[in-house]
Parts: C-alpha cells; structure tokens; sequence
C-alpha cells in the first residue's frame, strides 16, 4: 500500500488563488487538524484560506438555477389602500375621468395619467380625493 504524504507547513501545494484567480503553487502556512487551513500564492505573495483546484472545477460544473420572479405585494401605504379598494368595487366599467364629470364616493375613474383609480371621498362640490396606485390625489369635478 501506498502512503500518503501529510502536508507540513512550508511546503508546497498546487491551490486556487484568490487574487490571481487561478490555479498556482502555494506555500502551506498554517495546517489545522491535518488539514491545510491558510496558504501563500508564490506568484503573487498573497496569503488567503486553501482552496484546492478541483474545488474551482465544482463551481464552475454547477449551473445556476433560474427563479421565476413572483410579483411582489404593493409596498407603500397607498398601494394597499388602492389594492384593498379595487377589490371591493366593480372594476369593469370604469368612467373616464373629465374635470366636468361629477362623481360619488366608491366609483372607479379611469385618469389619462394616473390609471386606475376609486374615489375615496367627495370633499365638496368641485373636489374629491382619488386613490390611485401612486398614492391619494385631489381632483376636480364639476368644473
């Protein structure tokens, strides 16, 4: 049977390099429980933890798997808000928004803008606060 040589500190090793990004000989530092812990590249003085080559070839043969992006929920205040209320409402038939319209509370306007949006409150007879996706805006009605 063949032994196998067990590394002692100031030897040499072939190791990854994490500065020059290949595969060059190393001088064994530090060996921690018969294992080699921290080396220096020879061609670059650098010392840094041991990778073996053949740890190189491993990364490099796993592919990297692709995720399918799943669309995040809404984040802001605004978005639940207008999320919440698009849920509750008929969101079918929405009314293009005009400022000479006249609108009640709960009904779905369609802005040129803003997009989608339900009005939350007719603060008097020429304005009404509308949530949109972007957030509450104030608009004219009645004009």
């Amino acid at each position: 049977m063949a032994d196998k040589k067990l590394p002692e500190v100031g030897s040499e090793v072939e190791a990854l390099c994490s500065k020059c990004k290949r595969a060059t000989v190393h001088v064994i530092e530090v060996i921690k429980n018969d294992k080699i812990t921290k080396v220096m590249c020879k061609s670059c003085l650098s010392s840094h933890r041991f990778k073996s080559p053949e740890e190189a070839v491993k990364v490099k043969a796993a592919p990297k798997k692709r995720v399918a992006k799943v669309p995040a929920p809404p984040k802001t205040r605004e978005e639940r808000k207008w999320s919440r209320l698009l849920a509750q409402v008929d969101v079918e038939h929405p009314v293009e928004y005009t400022m000479k319209g006249k609108y009640a509370e709960r009904d779905v306007i369609s802005h040129n803008t803003f997009g989608l949006g339900v009005v939350l409150k007719v603060l008097d007879t020429t304005k009404m606060s509308v949530v949109f996706q972007v957030g509450v805006k104030t608009l004219v009605q009645n004009y």
